[in-house]
């Protein structure tokens, strides 16, 4: 049996390598370049901790308050579309409190392995940057760590095995020298990690590679259908059969499911990094800037600074101002380090893939037999790809799907 995945970021990857280990014949077929997507752009986090949903209580009325702030880090704009209006509705309907905890306690669900699956990567060969110092999350103001003392009091009662420890800022300073003086509140998240998302993709090809799996580049697929018990893909470069298909397209995945008259409820969300050496000592730790809502990764080749959320998003362009936003928002919490501009290697941006309830797409699609989609993980890409794979993994090869998936699929959701 050969499955193909249609897209190369760390979702279709990771999913390529979880099928290819239990003895699956894979091929991957990706329209640009390996880590031109979102999942080159983002901070690279593993975040158990953080792994809740956008739709939340409040959410739709920070984000209609920033509505005409082009340079807010929550946007939510109009457009005068029928699937958008459809969309924001349903997300408005989403973020209520019953709602958002049943995607809480779906999300805390699909993670429970999440730590085990990366490690088992590197077992496996797959080479790539992982620091495991957790996250250290500073609010310049008192009271600036509100929503982050609520997760954990609402995340423990339903099993979460991670830890917090609240720090002063003293206590903050001592653990990491970059963190600076006027910060008024700090925490420390123990279980979080975070890896160079660029490593993992190029690890993920390399041992993939290594395995025998075919990973085709600059190959897009304009449309597929279905002949007896195979899948045609028709490309430029000529057709590909497959008996399975996994469409992991992100953003992009309606573009290709449009050919079986499939339209998922996934809109891009415009993000933005870039990675800068700074002058200093740079942080030890991951950093979430509460109220700048920034995430700074200590990668080895420079500290990689990522956010915002323009709802909806388009292209792939990165306004200068919005690059010089992250930098000078970063500014105000550091010490020890500082973001220069003119260390600046790369500014990139992307569209995370982001449904109604905040929730992913995964498993089969209705009445296609031999085709999934995993697609629609927002901000959470790198976080839930391994478990994202393992799961489609039990589909395909088991022909189970796992109770944890059961509120991921599609069916009755679009």
């Amino acid at each position: 049996m050969t499955t193909a995945i249609i897209g190369g970021g760390v979702i279709g990857l990771n999913t390529a390598w979880s099928l290819t280990r239990r003895g699956e014949d894979v091929i991957v077929l990706e329209g640009g370049r390996i880590g031109s997507s979102a999942s080159g752009v983002n901070a690279g986090w593993v975040t158990p901790s953080l792994s809740t949903p956008l739709a939340s209580p409040g959410i739709v009325a920070t984000g209609i308050r920033h509505m005409f702030d082009k340079d807010g880090a929550l946007t939510i704009r109009p457009r005068p579309d029928t699937a958008w209006i459809k969309w924001l509705w349903n997300f408005s309907r989403a973020a209520r409190p019953a709602a958002y905890e049943r995607g809480v306690k779906a999300l805390l669900n699909l993670n429970e392995h999440t730590l085990d699956l990366f490690d088992q990567l590197h077992e496996d060969g797959v080479e790539f940057e992982m620091q495991k110092a957790g996250i250290l999350a500073l609010a310049l103001q008192p009271g600036g760590l509100g929503w982050f003392r609520q997760l954990f009091d609402q995340l423990t009662p339903m099993g979460f095995k991670g830890t917090i420890e609240y720090l002063t800022p003293a206590e903050a300073r001592a653990m990491d020298p970059a963190v600076g003086p006027d910060i008024q509140e700090a925490a420390h998240t123990l279980i979080d990690r975070f890896v160079d998302p660029d490593a993992l993709l190029t690890g993920l090809v390399t041992r993939l590679t290594e395995l025998g799996v075919k990973v085709h580049e600059d190959r897009p697929v304009s449309s597929m259908s279905r002949s007896g018990s195979k899948w045609t893909l028709h490309t430029q470069q000529g057709p590909v059969e497959a008996d399975n298909v996994v469409v992991a397209l992100g953003a992009a995945a309606n573009r290709l499911l449009s050919s079986v008259k499939v339209k998922l409820p996934i809109i891009g969300a415009k993000g933005y990094s870039v990675d800068l050496k700074g002058s200093g000592v740079p942080p030890r730790h991951a950093l979430y800037l509460m109220e700048a809502k920034l995430g700074l990764s200590p990668l080895e080749k420079g500290v990689r600074i990522a956010g915002f959320f323009e709802l909806p998003g388009s292209g792939n362009d990165v306004p200068q101002r919005r690059i010089t936003q992250l930098i000078e928002q970063t500014r105000p919490y550091m010490g020890g380090w500082s973001p220069e501009s003119a260390n600046i290697t790369t500014g990139r941006g992307g569209l995370r893939p982001s449904t109604p309830d905040s929730l992913p797409f995964i498993g089969p699609v209705p009445s296609q037999e031999g085709l999934y989609v995993a697609a629609g993980h927002g901000m959470l890409g790198v976080t839930l790809a391994p478990a994202t794979a393992a799961g489609l993994t039990s589909m395909i090869v088991d022909r189970v799907i796992p109770e944890h998936i059961l509120p991921f699929q599609l069916a009755g959701r679009i």
